[in-house]
């Protein structure tokens, strides 16, 4: 009886349950009831590469809404990382873990004067190898431990660093597109993981051109992931959709280009309805669980730091940065660690107003951690959200200096004409969608609470009935119809530290944006 009161008082700190649910009448059954839920057999994820949660709400979206009706819905979702960057945020979805268990810190690093390089095809088996030698565990090889005869597809348009961290070691098939000799855009495998010869033969897979119209390569990505669901009838589908951030993000500007994000979100609408339809003609479409998220939010520019500020700061302390990865963020190498915190004030004291806050690297012994410049007056809750998101990078080959830039704000090329950004603490570059329908799943919610995106793959896993064993994450047990005592009390105390990096982003993205309207 003591722990069934227990249970009631931590599902309502964390939103489960309101406190009229709690009445003597009802306290039991409205969460302890001792019928098991059907578990999903199926699952379909779906990842909008770069989409913001506003894009849902722009207009009637027939298959989106139907699931949405029937599912939860967390509105203050964030990607809980940095690098938030496309190969990072896949293998968070993916592990369930952050890349400073992954390993997995972005796009590019150094480590140990070698330099990472994820564009680049060569460094495809890196990226499965890093992730591998990490030892975290993954969604499909969790899965497939418990049902080996299962297979799990993982697939995307162009984006082949999106597709492998989110297959990881484990999946079957590894897809994505590329252009062949004849200049079309074709279908192909990650070695390792080649599927049957007929699915990537279907009819229709192939493209005239690289050069694809508006929504073109996300459709023939919903035809790649349909020819593997009809050829391989994968217990597991997780789905890449590059368009959304590129041209929709970088190019057009993401909300910024309305009609576009309309015609875009319509386009997905419709690849929804052929998925569900394929899953109802093969009689599984009410055993299947969606997922619909991002793996990194997009922030529109409205200025541009440039490059001289940190290089200058840098040659300034005698050293050298083998490595610069500028998004929204400026994460900054150096040859001579040592002198961080000497490049990090050089560069706090420019006082540039697109940048935000500034931390070094330190080592005291076994500890390293990241600590602000102490001069720029960085709020509490600012310092401890991210401090936070910093930690996420802290695997042995994180960066020396790290620059935030303001919401708005971009440390990259000013003369690649980009209208939005991603990468940083901004919240409109952590804040993502996050959608979950089926069974197991608790029908009608929308939450405020916090979560993140190493929450997906517990929450997956442990609705589907397999222990999400060694990941960071915590199932999110708002979505699940009967969490587990466990369940609740994880979540609770994920939500205690989670909420307030949440809140602390959103608040200062709110005074930075009114900062800036006041100058405009």
């Amino acid at each position: 009886m003591v722990l069934a009161y227990l249970a009631i008082a931590t599902l309502v700190a964390i939103g489960v349950v309101n406190a009229a649910q709690t009445s003597q009448s009802g306290a039991h059954q409205a969460s302890l009831s001792p019928v098991r839920p059907r578990a999903p057999k199926y699952l379909v994820l779906m990842v909008l590469d770069g989409a913001r949660p506003d894009y849902f709400g722009v207009t009637s979206l027939p298959h989106v809404d139907a699931l949405r009706a029937r599912g939860a819905q967390f509105t203050s979702a964030i990607d809980g990382i940095l690098e938030a960057e496309t190969p990072a945020g896949h293998a968070t979805i993916a592990t369930g873990s952050r890349p400073s268990h992954d390993g997995i810190l972005g796009f590019d690093w150094v480590s140990d004067n070698d330099r990472y390089s994820l564009f680049s095809p060569d460094q495809m088996g890196s990226l499965e190898q890093i992730i591998q030698d990490s030892q975290a565990p993954t969604l499909a090889g969790l899965y497939k431990k418990q049902y080996p005869a299962a297979r799990v597809v993982a697939l995307s348009g162009h984006k082949y660093y999106a597709a492998a961290p989110l297959g990881g070691p484990a999946a079957d098939a590894i897809l994505y597109y590329q252009g062949d000799a004849g200049g079309r855009y074709v279908p192909v495998a990650v070695p390792g993981h080649v599927p049957p010869a007929s699915v990537l033969n279907a009819p229709g897979l192939i493209g005239p051109t690289i050069h694809t119209k508006d929504g073109v390569e996300d459709h023939l990505t919903t035809s790649l992931a349909l020819s593997a669901v009809s050829k391989m009838h994968p217990r597991m589908l997780l789905i890449n959709y590059p368009e959304f951030d590129w041209p929709l993000g970088h190019v057009d500007g993401g909300n910024l280009n309305r009609a576009k994000v309309i015609t875009d979100m319509k386009g997905f609408d419709a690849d929804l309805g052929k998925i569900e339809d394929a899953y109802r003609k093969a009689g599984i479409l009410d055993q299947t669980l969606f997922v619909i998220t991002a793996d990194h939010g997009m922030m529109p520019i409205t200025r541009f730091v440039p490059a001289s500020l940190i290089e200058n700061a840098v040659s300034q302390a005698g050293t050298t940065a083998p490595d610069i990865a500028s998004s929204s963020a400026d994460y900054v190498w150096l040859a001579d660690r040592s002198k961080a915190e000497t490049v990090a004030a050089a560069i706090a004291n420019t006082h540039n107003p697109g940048i935000s806050s500034v931390f070094y690297l330190t080592q005291s012994g076994d500890q390293v951690e990241y600590l602000p410049v102490s001069s720029q007056g960085l709020s509490a809750a600012m310092k401890t959200a991210d401090t936070y998101l910093l930690n996420a990078l802290l695997n042995g080959h994180q960066p020396s200096v790290v620059v935030f830039g303001r919401e708005g704000a971009t440390f990259s090329d000013p003369t690649s004409g980009w209208k939005a950004d991603h990468g940083g603490d901004t919240w409109e570059s952590q804040h993502v969608p996050l959608i979950l329908a089926g069974p197991g799943i608790r029908p009608g919610i929308v939450s405020q609470k916090a979560v993140q995106l190493e929450d997906v793959a517990p929450t997956v896993l442990t609705d589907m009935g397999v222990k999400p064993s060694g990941m960071d994450g915590r199932a999110i047990a708002e979505a699940l119809v009967q969490p587990s005592l466990v369940n609740m009390w994880e979540r609770a105390a994920e939500a205690a530290y989670l909420q307030p990096v949440a809140d602390a982003l959103l608040t200062q993205s709110r005074n930075d944006l009114a900062q800036t309207a006041i100058k405009k």
